[in-house]
């Protein structure tokens, strides 16, 4: 019998596809709020790698028109959302322990990631029910895709990261109250740093978004907490197939 690290399922079933969404979240805002405490530099390769991921599917989650009720549509395998997995874990218990941890960054607190996530599955309701901020999610998407081809395909240019910034401002950033994020006073004043936040907060909404798509419900989420952990566990296991 051979292992084999990171395999795709072919399919999960509706609980699991709404608790990996829900994990997107989670990494988007843990992701923020390591942007927010340490800085581009700090965040490291992996921590570039995650934020990637997240970039590439909100570009592809369409307000009304999304047909896949599968997650994984929007990513290449579930190694893309390890750190969302252990985020939102973290937010409802001890971490699990998974193997191998090179890409997993040390866990922060997870009271302000939660916190965030929290924030942005409130917002995403009342983003998505105006149609002119949901026209200009549509329209920035469709932009930026054509941007990519302009820069190799790199997600993580500054343009593109400056225009998700820049929706998230005229969109979620509009609305009241507002997320406030916790960090480092100085970084804050470069542009360019607080553009990566920002643009993290908008792949969160999205994220929020899918998983709103696939039924997700704040009441649920709190009053399911066993389901979800277990759901959460058993995907983190589906890492590793054993054939």
């Amino acid at each position: 019998m051979v292992e084999l690290p990171f395999q795709q399922p072919r399919t999960l079933n509706q609980r699991q596809n709404r608790a990996l969404a829900l994990a997107a979240v989670f990494q988007a805002t843990q992701l923020t709020h390591m942007n927010a405490v340490s800085g581009r530099q700090s965040i490291g390769e992996s921590g570039h790698f995650y934020f990637e991921q997240l970039i590439k599917a909100s570009l592809n989650i369409r307000p009304a028109d999304n047909t896949s009720n599968q997650t994984l549509d929007f990513f290449s395998q579930l190694a893309d959302i390890s750190l969302g997995l252990k985020t939102l874990e973290s937010s409802i218990t001890q971490p699990f322990n998974t193997s191998p941890k090179s890409r997993i960054p040390k866990m922060a607190n997870a009271k302000l990631p939660m916190t965030y996530a929290m924030a942005l599955l409130a917002l995403e309701k009342k983003v998505y029910s105006k149609p002119e901020y949901v026209e200009i999610i549509e329209k920035s998407q469709q932009k930026i895709l054509k941007q990519l081809s302009f820069f190799d395909n790199d997600y993580l240019h500054p343009s593109i990261i400056a225009n998700l910034a820049q929706t998230y401002v005229e969109t979620a950033g509009q609305i009241n109250p507002r997320i406030l994020v916790r960090g480092n006073a100085e970084a804050f004043k470069d542009a360019s740093h607080t553009n990566r936040i920002r643009a993290c907060l908008f792949t969160g909404l999205q994220m929020a978004h899918l998983w709103r798509q696939l039924g997700g419900s704040s009441w649920n989420m709190i009053f399911s907490k066993r389901k979800l952990l277990q759901d959460i566990q058993d995907l983190a296991r589906l890492q590793y197939q054993v054939v």
